[in-house]
């Protein structure tokens, strides 16, 4: 299934998240300057969620999982550059089962702000449908949301200890 497609069925679908996953091709990825043969596959996570002005935003992330034919020597325990033999480079970490290497996403795990980036709350709905006010900056559940609840312009401090960071909520 092709990114536009699973994109097209998560516009009509509720909130959520889909995996895709491209079919499995071998490859040669060198890691500190030696070639190994692996089975690189491209996993796409699909989120569908709720902007702060109740738009439905939709995000796609490619992550590529890289599986050696033979165990790595030696567990590596901090992230490492690896090239795939079609050009891509990139962070990846290693499994405890010294066979699975997977691309680290950093666009992911750093609060980098977006264009059009305004500090206020994103709106999230949970599986269990309840929507929540979310810190734009870690993502920290901050005030439930009821279908009456009306809120413009609040400020508000981010309770997670590591982001302390203030934003505001309109609903």
């Amino acid at each position: 299934m092709s990114n536009s497609k699973v994109i097209e069925s998560m516009e009509r679908e509720p909130f959520g998240r889909v995996m895709k996953h491209d079919e499995p091709m071998h490859c040669m990825i060198e890691i500190d300057g030696v070639f190994y043969p692996a089975i690189m596959q491209r996993h796409n996570l699909v989120t569908v969620k709720l902007s702060a002005d109740q738009k439905k935003l939709i995000d796609s992330m490619d992550i590529r999982e890289y599986t050696l034919d033979e165990q790595f020597h030696a567990l590596k325990v901090e992230p490492f550059e690896v090239t795939c033999n079609d050009g891509h480079k990139s962070m990846c970490y290693m499994a405890d089962n010294r066979r699975s290497v997977i691309e680290l996403n950093f666009s992911k795990l750093m609060n980098l702000p977006e264009d059009g980036f305004d500090g206020q709350a994103e709106i999230r709905v949970l599986p269990d449908e309840s929507r929540w006010a979310a810190c734009p900056y870690c993502g920290k559940k901050a005030v439930k949301i009821l279908l009456e609840t009306r809120i413009h312009m609040m400020p508000y401090k981010c309770k997670n200890s590591k982001c302390q960071r203030d934003f505001i909520v309109n609903v």
